[in-house]
């Protein structure tokens, strides 16, 4: 007689499926990971201009014999930045009005109908399309300047940009400086342009803190 033991045991089932279900789960987390799916992003910083401490100065030829460099004493605006995506945003307002060149006359003269016309259009704005980086810094900011209600494309080199904590180590904070040409021509400014010079520089310096957005 046979004993039990000595029956061919019942086959198993295989079990590799099995082990296979964690390998499955691991590969679709990662593939989830690299696509950024269910991944947090930090959100887009927001920065104030602060009024107090940025300005927007300007230099043109004069005479062809020494260059004239003013200032307009009043900027505000907003910053966005994601330094992720590199992406984000500037909006500058200028109040044209401000003109300060150390002299009143010709302040007065800059602010009339001939030049700024500051009455009617008491408002420069540049507002960025595109944002430029190179190696994770920010090099240019491309966008629409209006000036005396005209519009143009400008190109603006970013000469310096940091962030960090305020003097009062108590908020973030970022200061930049950029520069452009412009052709004062192209916004309607013809005046006196044998007196003086048709290209100007025109450059941002601005401190900003950080908000919540």
């Amino acid at each position: 007689m046979t004993s039990a033991s000595s029956f061919p045991s019942r086959p198993t089932r295989d079990s590799a499926p099995a082990r296979q279900v964690p390998a499955l789960r691991s590969a679709l987390a990662a593939l989830l990971v690299a696509a950024g799916v269910g991944t947090a992003r930090a959100e887009p910083q927001v920065f104030q201009v602060e009024p107090e401490t940025s300005s927007a100065e300007f230099s043109v030829s004069q005479l062809g014999l020494f260059t004239q460099r003013s200032r307009f004493g009043r900027a505000s605006g907003t910053i966005v930045l994601d330094t992720e995506r590199r992406s984000g945003s500037f909006d500058l307002i200028v109040d044209a009005t401000s003109v300060d060149t150390g002299w009143g006359a010709r302040d007065d003269w800059l602010r009339s109908e001939s030049m700024f016309d500051a009455s009617r259009y008491p408002m420069m704005r540049f507002r960025s399309t595109g944002l430029v980086f190179s190696q994770g810094r920010l090099v240019s900011v491309v966008g629409l300047l209006t000036l005396r209600d005209v519009t143009r494309q400008v190109s603006f080199k970013v000469e310096r940009f940091q962030c960090g904590l305020g003097a009062e180590r108590s908020r973030d904070g970022c200061g930049a400086g950029a520069l452009a040409t412009i052709r004062r021509s192209d916004f309607g400014m013809t005046t006196a342009l044998g007196l003086v010079g048709d290209e100007v520089e025109l450059s941002f310096q601005v401190t900003a803190s950080r908000v919540q957005p």
